[in-house]
Formats: structure tokens, sequence, C-alpha cells
């Protein structure tokens, strides 16, 4: 028959590959780093906002009576900063300053717009997610009644409702998205164009 050879072509792979990317190395560690020509410039959230209102990109709302004036500067410090995080990754893209705003602005307001749709939409499906939620609550909270059958039912009945509700609310979310990054870039490229007549 013959004898059992172990293999070895794996360590013989690794000591090739080693040696083929050591004179790379070197390379990489004499040369100097890459400096970007104009960096983008760092935008401050917008601080214009009245404190009875909310403004999340293009979408601007009364405060709601529920909501307090520390909320609500919370709502639109956590708006503003994604959008300055959006506006500066466009302008690092190669895009201006002003066109880079208006479209992060159009693509936050209409994510938050397709958030609330997504979610209206599925409120009815959402429905019975909640009373099976309620169900296995009641089923759960049993072996710890009387508070048992108090407590756990309304938790089911919330994590069942959001966990028919969010993938709807997450799909509108996407799909606003997509409809501002569009809207802001047909606007402000029809903007730049000169009105023929």
């Amino acid at each position: 028959m013959g004898t059992y050879r172990p293999a070895r072509p794996l360590r013989r792979v690794a000591l090739l590959a080693i040696a083929a990317a050591l004179p790379l190395s070197l390379a990489l560690l004499g040369a100097p780093p890459a400096l970007a020509e104009d960096p983008p410039a760092v935008t401050q959230p917008a601080t214009d906002v009245p404190d009875s209102s909310i403004r999340i990109g293009t979408v601007q709302l009364q405060q709601p009576v529920w909501l307090t004036v520390e909320q609500t500067q919370q709502i639109n410090a956590a708006a503003a900063g994604a959008e300055s995080a959006l506006t500066q990754s466009l302008e690092a893209a190669g895009l201006d300053r002003a066109r880079a705003s208006h479209i992060s602005s159009a693509v936050i307001g209409d994510a938050a717009i397709g958030t609330a749709v997504g979610a209206t939409a599925a409120a009815p499906i959402a429905s019975s997610g909640a009373l099976i939620g309620v169900v296995a609550g009641l089923i759960a909270g049993l072996p710890f009644a009387p508070i048992g059958l108090v407590i756990v039912p309304v938790v089911g009945a919330a994590l069942g409702y959001a966990m028919v509700a969010a993938p709807f609310a997450a799909l509108g979310a996407g799909v606003g998205a997509a409809v501002g990054a569009a809207d802001g870039l047909l606007n402000s490229v029809s903007q730049e164009q000169p009105a023929n007549g």
C-alpha cells in the first residue's frame, strides 16, 4: 500500500504569503501618511429652533403638551446631530456645504415621516401582536398571581406590538430616507440650473 504522509501545503502557503507581503509592508512603513486636500468643515447643529417646536430635518412641529421643554431640546439636539453627521459625510464625499446641508435635511425629515407612516400602517397588524402578547403574558404571569396578572400581560402587549410595528417603522424610515435623498438631490440640482426664458 504505502505510507501515510501528512499534508503540509497549508504551511507552505502561509510561508509564501508572508514572504510576498514582507516587501509590501516594508514599503508601506516608509511611506508618508496620506493627507486630505481640504477636510470637511465641522457643521454645528442648528440652535435656532425655539423651545416650543420640534425640528427633524425639513419637518417642524409644535411641541406636544405631554413633552417637557428638556425632552423637546433633546429631540432637537439628536435630530440636529444626525443631520450634522450626514452633512459632514456628504461634504467628505465631495458635495459643497449648501447642497450637502439641503440633502441631509431632506433625508432626515423624510425618514421621520416614513417612520411615522410605517408605524401607523402597522397599527392594525400590530394590534393582533399585542393581543397575542396579552394572552402570553396572562399565561406567563399566572404563577406570580395577583401582581403577575397585571404586569406581565402589559409587558407582553407592549412587546407583541413592538415586534410587529418595528419592522414596518424601519421599512418606512428606509423608504422615507430614499425619497428624501432623491428629493434633496433633485431639488438642489434644479435650484442650481438657471431658468431659460
